[in-house]
Formats: structure tokens, C-alpha cells, sequence
């Protein structure tokens, strides 16, 4: 701010000595005033030259994006609801900075913004900072899952909160208190990462007695995947251990299919075993999605599920249907519809009337 109230007083000065001067001045005090003014708004150039850089080095992304609706449910049994609902409604920033010619650091937080309720910050969705370069990516903290990265994203292309359907019903999402590691070379890509949650018996966040105790590791994953031309092949293996007596491990495929620049399809599926105490219970999901332009503005998507609990909770399949309209680049409304039939127990139908406001800039 002192540097352009300093180059408003000076610029104009400079301006107005005019080479016609020059040549018909005498007086060599009045050349070098001149000389000494001329230097000093060039520094002043420079300075702000360099003032830009710093910026764009250190400049925040801030992001958010609402999503409210108003939802009718039917729960069966004579019981049903309208609401004003949410979609997980967000805001968050994000930054990087190069450390050096090879290395370079970033960060992203991230909150739920509680539309539904008081519209106030809720839990942390996100909250990590890492390093990459050509040894890939290491990041510590709350985190997408790696798990969720490789065979859950390709599905996950609805409004609703419970997308990917299946996936949704045992499997995570973002995880907190996490380490992780990737590496992609081409169309190829490794993900992994481990959860330590320790004791918060000290200011460090951490029981330091249990440090290498290996039940403080509540989960671990690694994965791989493929993309080549317009498909998508992913494998993940994720090992979580819930209690003392009680781990499941999950096998996961999944893939996707760009058919044409209208036409989507994309599927997931996951082998899960879990042991509880002497019991053990094979459990599965199963996600198939699509989506399709039906113009310039109007996409319909639409996806079966299935979730096979195994007498371990609900089992359910069901559909889900949606239509979108992209009004602009940062504003689609949206109708969708979901249904779950589960075992057991009564069906769930879920209308959804909804609007999504996305955006982004650079601070």
C-alpha cells in the first residue's frame, strides 16, 4: 500500500519532465533529481513485481458448495416426513507452495456446512498437509480414504449423501488421523495409508505407552488402478480393526467406461469379511452406475444397489434415479429419487427436489 501511494506522487513527476526539458535544462542538480526519481520508480516496479509473486505463491484457494433440498420420505408402516435437507453442503480452502525445484507442500481444510439444521459449521470433512514431488505424495491428517480413491469415486457421481448406495452402507469415506501415500506414473496409480488413533491422554494428541502397539492401527489399505483411454480398472484391499473382537477386510473391484462423451457407466464391488468374536460373516456391495447427457444442459443419471449384511445389520437393494439441469458453470437444480427394499422390514422411498451452488477463487 506505501509503494503505490509513493509511485502516485512520483509517476507524475516523472512524466512531466519531459525530454524537451532535458535538453534545455542547465542546472545539473535538476538531471540528477530527475536520474534519482526515474531509479526510484523502477525499484518501486520491481517491488510490486515481486510483491505479485509472493502472492500468487502464497494464494488461498477458497471453495464451497451448497446443496440443499427439500425431501419427502416414506418409511413404510404409515410413517413419512418432509424436510428441508442436505447433501453434504461444504466450504473449505486449500494452497500450495514449492519448497524447491522438486519439492512442493500443500494443505486443504474442509467443513460440513449444516444446512439442515442451524446452518453453522459442523464436523471437519478435511484437514491435512503433505509434500510431493517425484517420489509421489505423503499427507497427514483427516483424509479421503484410499480405499474410497480407488474403487468408490468412479461411482460416486450422484447429489445424494448415501452415493455410492452399496459402498455406503459399511465403507469409508473421508478418515481422520491418518498417513498416506501415492504415486502416479501415466495411467497408472498407487494409493495407500494407515489410520493410528492413539489415546488424547497429552497434549501431542497421543498415548506415547502404546505407540507401538499394533492395535493402535485401526486401519490399513493399499490399492492400485489403470486408466487407459477412456477406461477405468481399480483394486483395493482394506484391513480395519472396529474393536478387540471385531475386523473386517475388504476385497474391492471396480471400473468404468467412458462409451461415448454423452454415456457414462461405471461399477463397484466389494467382498467384506467380517469376524466378531467366534463369528465370522461374509458380507458384500455391489454398486452399478450410469449417466447420460440428454443435452447441452440435462443429464439423467441412475444406479442399482445391493448390500448383503449377512444377517450382521439390514440387507437391502434398491434404485435411485436423477435428473440434473446445469443452469451455468456453478448452478444445477436437480430431482432425484431413491428407493431401498430391505430385507426384512419395509420399503424406503426418498424425493429429493434440490439446488447445487459450487465455487471457487483464488485469494
Amino acid at each position: 500500500m506505501k509503494n503505490i501511494k509513493l509511485k502516485s506522487v512520483l509517476l507524475p513527476i516523472a512524466l512531466a519532465i519531459s525530454p524537451t526539458f532535458l535538453v534545455h535544462a542547465a542546472d545539473a542538480d535538476t538531471q540528477s533529481q530527475i536520474d534519482a526519481l526515474q531509479r526510484r520508480l523502477a525499484e518501486l516496479e520491481s517491488e510490486d513485481k515481486k510483491e505479485q509473486a509472493r502472492k500468487e505463491d502464497y494464494g488461498v484457494t477458497v471453495y464451497g458448495s451448497f446443496r440443499p433440498a427439500l425431501t419427502y420420505s416414506d418409511f413404510g408402516n404409515d410413517e413419512s416426513s418432509t424436510d428441508v435437507t442436505d447433501f453434504f453442503s461444504r466450504i473449505g480452502f486449500k494452497g500450495d507452495i514449492k519448497v524447491n525445484d522438486s519439492i512442493t507442500a500443500f494443505y486443504q481444510g474442509e467443513w460440513d456446512i449444516d444446512v439442515e439444521a442451524d446452518a453453522d459449521f459442523g464436523d471437519a470433512r478435511l484437514g491435512f498437509v503433505g509434500l510431493e514431488g517425484d517420489f509421489g505424495r505423503v499427507a497427514l491428517g483427516k483424509q479421503w480414504s484410499p480405499h474410497y480413491n480407488i474403487v468408490a469415486e468412479a461411482t460416486d457421481i450422484f447429489n445424494n449423501r448415501s452415493s455410492p448406495f452399496g459402498y455406503d452402507e459399511a465403507s469409508p469415506f473421508r478418515t481422520n488421523q491418518m498417513v498416506t501415500y501415492s504415486y502416479s506414473n501415466g495411467g497408472f496409480k498407487l494409493d495407500a495409508g494407515l489410520q493410528f488413533n492413539g489415546d488424547a491422554e497429552n497434549s501431542a494428541g497421543g498415548d506415547n505407552s502404546e505407540a507401538n502397539n499394533t492395535e493402535q492401527v485401526d486401519s490399513g489399505s493399499i490399492g492400485v488402478s489403470y486408466s487407459f483411454g477412456d477406461f477405468y480398472l481399480g483394486a483395493s484391499y482394506l484391513d480395519q480393526q472396529l474393536d478387540v473382537d471385531d475386523e473386517r477386510d475388504f476385497r474391492a473391484v471396480a471400473g468404468s467406461w467412458k462409451v461415448s462423451k454423452d454415456f457414462y457407466v461405471a461399477v463397484t464391488y466389494q467382498d467384506i469379511e467380517r469376524t466378531m468374536g467366534t463369528n465370522t460373516y461374509d458380507q458384500s456391495s455391489f454398486d452399478i452406475a450410469a449417466s447420460y447427457a440428454l443435452s447441452k444442459n440435462y443429464t439423467f443419471k441412475t444406479s442399482y444397489f445391493d448390500w448383503d449384511g449377512d444377517g450382521q445389520g439390514r440387507t437391502f437393494d434398491g434404485y435411485n434415479l436423477t435428473l440434473e439441469n446445469q443452469l451455468n458453470d456453478s448452478v444445477k437444480v436437480f430431482v432425484e429419487y431413491l428407493t431401498r427394499d430391505i430385507e426384512g422390514g419395509e420399503q424406503q422411498k426418498h424425493l429429493s427436489v434440490g439446488m447445487r451452488y459450487d465455487f471457487e477463487g483464488l485469494f
